[in-house]
């Protein structure tokens, strides 16, 4: 990595996995009726999009930025630089084992998602998904699931069981998981101890 620190920054723009023009906010307003801008946010390197319905109620801003989540986007560590909202893939130290996606931007993370790919058996298991505490609620996961599920688009997911803590829950209710929570592992992700031993059989049939 390159640059200096800037370990201070937020997500002071809150952002939504994105590719395509948006029809609603992300508050629920219909953007045909309501009115949408669009210009380009240089900090995250990003296209950033104005509700005009939020805008014009008080207290609500109505800025968001789209972030693309497909793998062609995503980043190695080498590729980082302390410019632009990064997805950066850390690789699994063996096939079929526990990898991660970050969310970064310079040198600061703002959380990350594990998961595990089978490209053999087509089987992916999400794992674990982190938010830091001061980066929530500012659509961090929901980039962050979106990446994931991008890297096995045509893989049969499950994840790992969701914590049932009221913020786990309203998280998982609000963005919807890849898969069932319960795992259903190859014998290749066994082998790399993807899943706990008490987690391995559950809800199998």
């Amino acid at each position: 990595m390159t640059g200096a620190d800037h370990g201070w920054r937020t997500l002071e723009i809150p952002i939504r996995p994105g590719t395509t023009t948006p029809t609603h906010c992300p508050w629920g307003h219909d953007l045909a009726v309501g009115g949408v801008r669009q210009s380009w946010l240089q900090d995250y390197r990003a296209p950033e999009w104005l509700c005009e319905a939020c805008h014009a109620l008080p207290g609500r801003g109505g800025l968001w930025a789209s972030i693309d989540p497909s793998p062609r986007r995503h980043v190695t560590e080498d590729q980082v630089d302390e410019y632009g909202l990064r997805l950066v893939l850390l690789r699994p130290p063996t096939p079929a084992g526990i990898g991660s996606i970050q969310l970064r931007l310079g040198h600061t993370t703002f959380g990350e998602v594990q998961l595990s790919l089978c490209s053999i058996d087509q089987r992916a298991i999400l794992v674990h998904i982190d938010i830091e505490q001061k980066h929530r609620r500012r659509g961090a996961g929901s980039v962050l699931v979106a990446a994931a599920a991008a890297r096995g688009q045509r893989y049969q997911w499950t994840t790992l069981p969701i914590d049932r803590d009221p913020t786990s829950l309203a998280f998982w209710a609000r963005t919807g998981a890849p898969g069932p929570a319960a795992p259903h592992p190859c014998t290749h992700q066994l082998d790399a101890k993807v899943v706990p031993a008490e987690a391995r059989w559950s809800k199998w049939w």
